[in-house]
């Protein structure tokens, strides 16, 4: 029997890899207090507490983190936690959660999909949006949640409005992180917004969706046994691909509707600067943008360095400019070969 509510699926699974060294195969970065008050799983969960309840919230993580997820949200019951034993992008991981829900008598819900590395304030602004998007959602569209552009970032996906669509608009058109100069037309022209990676639908509007422009994996995720920590072989070999390219690129029923908060992707260090992460005792002078995370209680001293992050723990040193924050994943490639116990 279908019954309705409303539920928060938080995705808590990836390395961190851009924040190495204080991120680690043991500790990623959405199980960290970066911000303070919590970390940042914990901080994504409150979040929802007055919209879905602690019963509410699904957490999907590797296999390998479901002890220290069970830990720091100690209400979430052990049937919402999905571990998964290799990630498989966002629409594997998105799709099963929606099938889990439909599998438990709840087709007819609303299924909110959150990353777990996001800074939001305020609370109730994000609230009132995402009731908002819940309206829309209730109409069978899949929406999204768009962020108005406070400056033209490349870091970011942008989304292109259209028509109005009660409390949104529809997306006209998905683009991927730009350059400079078009991100500045992007944002001079007021017709897109930043693609927070949030969405919100039906979980039968979503499945139906799915179906339609992904079967192959809509099959292979429909076979999968109804457990909460499949095996390699059951889920290893599900397609990698994200839910933005996969459906939402192509489905005619994404809308967006704007944010009533304002949003940071803590994806990189340059990120985390930007949201305000720092950590230890530091002297800066001379010098702008810079950002300093220290586990250790040294002193680090930045002079006539601007657009840098220097990050330090007790296994290693990182002092990278902003313009090198992608390529981490180099390093951390590398260090599997060769020091595996610094990753």
């Amino acid at each position: 029997m279908n019954q309705k509510r409303v539920f928060a699926v938080i995705m808590a699974g990836g390395r961190g890899t851009r924040f190495w060294p204080a991120s680690t195969k043991s500790r990623p970065k959405q199980f960290m207090d970066l911000l303070g008050g919590g970390t940042m799983l914990q901080k994504t969960a409150s979040r929802f507490a007055n919209i879905t309840g602690p019963d509410g919230i699904i957490v999907v993580t590797g296999s390998d983190h479901g002890d220290i997820a069970s830990g720091q949200l100690p209400l979430l019951p052990g049937k919402n936690l999905l571990l998964e034993p290799v990630g498989r992008n966002t629409a594997a991981c998105i799709g099963w959660a929606a099938e889990t829900l439909r599998r438990r008598g709840f087709a007819e819900s609303i299924m909110i999909v959150a990353a777990s590395d996001h800074k939001i304030e305020p609370v109730d602004g994000f609230e009132k949006t995402i009731l908002n998007a819940v309206e829309l959602a209730e109409k069978g569209y899949l929406c999204t949640i768009g962020i108005v552009p406070d400056h033209p970032a490349t870091g970011y996906g942008y989304l292109q409005i259209g028509e109005e669509v009660s409390c949104g608009n529809e997306v006209m058109s998905f683009r991927e992180k730009p350059d400079l100069a078009t991100a500045a037309d992007y944002v001079e022209s007021g017709e897109y917004l930043w693609n927070s990676g949030m969405f919100i639908w039906r979980v039968d509007s979503f499945l139906a969706e799915f179906e339609k422009h992904m079967p192959s994996l809509y099959s292979e995720i429909k076979n999968l046994p109804d457990t909460t920590s499949p095996s390699i072989e059951q889920y290893g070999s599900l397609e990698s691909q994200s839910v933005d390219y996969g459906i939402m690129e192509k489905t005619e029923k994404a809308v967006v509707v704007p944010a009533l908060f304002t949003w940071s992707d803590i994806g990189d260090w340059p990120g985390a600067r930007g949201a305000g992460v720092s950590k230890g005792e530091s002297i800066v002078i001379d010098s702008e943008n810079s950002l300093v995370f220290d586990e250790t209680g040294r002193l680090t001293v930045i002079m006539g360095l601007s657009n840098v992050s220097v990050v330090s723990t007790e296994t290693a040193i990182l002092v990278m400019s902003d313009s090198s924050s992608q390529r981490i994943k180099d390093v951390v490639s590398g260090l599997e070969k060769t020091k595996p116990d610094l990753i």
